[in-house]
């Protein structure tokens, strides 16, 4: 009976997809962890889909570490936004999906968010400081910053005005661009 009651809560549980920017995340200077995103992964829920994209620059160690922390690595022939999108849009599109995590700091997501959130997906995003996006925070029903904690937040948006929420969309990603550099091409 205990085994069944196992059984149960096991199959309850919400069904994710992750999408890591492996080029703006996987970064020697952001000592961003896997394990650490996998264990923050497995709070939320069972990973049907869990994908790190990377540019067709990445060594070699990195994606062997990339396998052994459990993830599928896709090397992008072209820019690594555009993968990310098709992999999220992919995940947004299945039914079988209840949540979104994308691993990110970058605005440029954000219509990613608006429409998972459009198709019923609760989204959760993972970042880090510098550049950890504020309006993909604001947007997402629950964020960790790595720099910070591991530990799911809600967005902060008690006794903050929406008004600026688009100025801070585009300031965040003239922010983006000048961190980016030669990592996504």
């Amino acid at each position: 009976m205990k085994v069944l009651r196992t059984v149960k809560k096991a199959v309850k549980r919400k069904q994710i997809a992750v999408v890591v920017d492996g080029p703006n995340m996987l970064r020697k200077d952001l000592n961003v962890d896997l394990e650490t995103v996998r264990r923050i992964i497995m709070d939320v829920g069972r990973p049907v889909i869990s994908i790190v994209i990377l540019d067709r620059k990445a060594p070699e160690k990195l994606v062997e570490a990339v396998n052994n922390a459990g993830f599928k690595p896709i090397i992008s022939a072209g820019k690594v936004e555009v993968d990310f999108t098709i992999a999220a849009m992919d995940a947004i599109y299945m039914e079988k999906i209840d949540s979104l995590i994308l691993v990110a700091r970058s605005a440029a997501y954000l219509p990613l968010i608006h429409k998972a959130k459009e198709k019923g997906k609760e989204v959760v995003v993972i970042g880090t400081e510098p550049g950890f996006s504020i309006a993909l925070k604001k947007a997402a029903d629950k964020f960790v910053s790595l720099s910070e904690s591991t530990e799911l937040s809600p967005p902060e948006t008690e006794g903050e005005e929406e008004e600026g929420y688009e100025e801070q969309y585009y300031a965040d990603l003239e922010e983006d661009k000048g961190l980016e550099g030669d990592d996504s091409e």
